[in-house]
C-alpha cells in the first residue's frame, strides 16, 4: 500500500446501536435484524450458518461477531460468510499480538537444518519486523511505518492481480512480503503444530485485509502496525475512511481512528475527523492525567495545524475504565465499522 495515498474524506463519524439478542429474541432473529438494518439480503441457509457461527462463540466474543457481520455482508457478499466470521472474530480476539505470532513461526524456521531461499527471506522479514522501536520523533515514526507496512503483505492479492493482467509469468513474482512468504512456507511445513502457527498468522493478516473495503464512493483502509517498544510487543491499529479524489484519498475530507498501546498511557483511541480542513479530535483513554496534558498541548497543536492550512475546531478527552478482553477492543471495532450515513455525529 502506498503511504502517500493514506488520507481522505468522509462526512460524519458516529456510533450506532446494534440489535443484540434479548430474552425474547433468538440469535437468528437478532442476526436477521442486523442484516436487514444494513440492507443485506441473506438466504435462510446462509443466515442459519451465520447464526450457528455466532452461537458457537464465547459470550465475550459475540458482540464482536455482530459488529463484524456488517462488514462481511457489505464487503464480501455471502461467500463463506460463517467461515470468514469465525476467522475474523478469532483473529481480533487473539490475546497474542502479531509480533508474538511471528516469534512462534520464527522458532519453527530456526529448527530447519537446510532452510530454502524463501525460508531465509521469511526469517529476514520476521526479524526486521521485530526490531525494537523508540519512535521519539516524527521522523522516526514515519520511517518505521514506511518500513513495516510493505513487509506485512496486506496488498498482496491486489499486486498479484496486476501482475497477471500485465501478462508476466507468476514465476517472476517477487516473494518479499510476509503473507506470500507465509503461504509458500505453509506448503512446506511438515508438522500439524507448525502448520497451525503459520495458519494462525495468515488468518490474522487476511482478517486485517477484510476490513479494508469500498462502500460506494467511500474507501476504508485498515492498517495493523505491530511495534516492539521497550522490549514489549504491542499492536497498533489505524483506520482511515474517506471519499475518493482522483482514485486517491482526500486528506481534506477524512476520518482517521487510531488505537495506540502506549507504555505509559496504556490504550488510547484517537478519533480525528477532517471536514474542509477543519479538524475535530477525540481521545478515549484510561489514563486520568492525559486530559490535562491534552488541554495544555491543544494551543500548540492548533498553531501547528494552522501553519499547514488546517483549523483545529475541538478537542475532547474521555476517560474510560480499561476493559481486559483480549485482542482488539469492542469500542474500537464499533468505531471503525460504523456506517457513515447513520448514527450520531461525534464532532466535538
Amino acid at each position: 500500500m502506498n503511504i502517500s495515498q493514506l488520507g481522505a474524506g468522509i462526512g460524519k463519524a458516529q456510533n450506532q446501536t446494534t440489535p443484540f439478542s434479548t430474552a425474547s429474541q433468538t440469535a437468528q432473529e437478532s442476526t436477521q435484524a442486523l442484516i436487514t438494518q444494513i440492507g443485506g439480503k441473506v438466504p435462510s441457509t446462509s443466515l442459519k450458518g451465520v447464526t450457528e457461527a455466532i452461537d458457537s462463540l464465547p459470550p465475550s466474543q459475540k458482540d464482536k461477531a455482530m459488529e463484524l457481520v456488517k462488514v462481511l455482508v457489505q464487503r464480501n457478499g455471502l461467500s463463506n460468510l460463517p467461515e470468514k466470521l469465525q476467522m475474523m472474530v478469532t483473529s481480533f480476539s487473539d490475546k497474542e499480538t502479531t509480533l508474538q505470532n511471528l516469534a512462534k513461526v520464527e522458532t519453527y524456521l530456526e529448527k530447519a537444518n537446510l532452510p530454502t531461499p524463501v525460508q531465509e527471506k521469511l526469517i529476514d522479514v520476521i526479524r526486521n519486523m521485530q526490531l525494537p522501536q523508540t519512535l521519539n520523533t516524527k521522523t522516526e515514526a514515519l520511517h518505521f511505518i514506511k518500513q513495516i507496512l510493505p513487509l506485512l503483505g496486506l496488498n498482496f492479492e491486489h499486486d498479484l492481480s496486476n501482475f497477471i493482467r500485465q501478462g508476466q509469468p507468476l514465476s517472476e513474482a517477487k516473494l518479499e512480503q510476509l503473507k506470500p512468504l507465509l503461504l509458500n512456507y505453509m506448503n512446506q511445513a511438515t508438522t500439524p503444530e507448525e502448520k497451525a502457527s503459520i495458519g494462525q498468522l495468515i488468518s490474522k493478516l487476511t482478517s486485517f485485509q477484510l476490513i479494508t473495503r469500498e462502500e460506494g464512493n467511500l474507501h476504508h483502509v485498515f492498517l495493523p502496525i505491530p511495534v516492539n517498544m521497550e522490549n514489549e510487543s504491542k499492536e497498533w491499529y489505524v483506520h482511515i475512511s474517506s471519499k475518493k479524489k482522483n482514485e486517491e484519498l482526500d486528506p481534506e475530507y477524512c476520518r482517521v481512528v487510531l488505537l495506540l498501546d502506549l507504555p505509559l498511557f496504556s490504550s488510547v483511541m484517537v478519533d480525528v475527523l477532517v471536514q474542509k480542513k477543519v479538524i475535530s479530535i477525540s481521545f478515549q483513554h484510561s489514563y486520568p492525567a492525559l486530559e490535562s496534558l491534552v488541554q495544555k498541548s491543544a494551543p500548540l497543536l492548533k498553531q501547528k495545524l494552522a501553519d499547514t492550512g488546517y483549523t483545529l475546531s475541538n478537542v475532547k478527552t474521555e476517560c474510560k475504565e480499561l476493559k481486559t478482553t483480549p485482542g482488539m477492543p469492542l469500542d474500537y471495532l464499533k468505531a471503525i465499522l460504523a456506517p457513515p450515513q447513520e448514527g450520531v455525529d461525534i464532532r466535538i
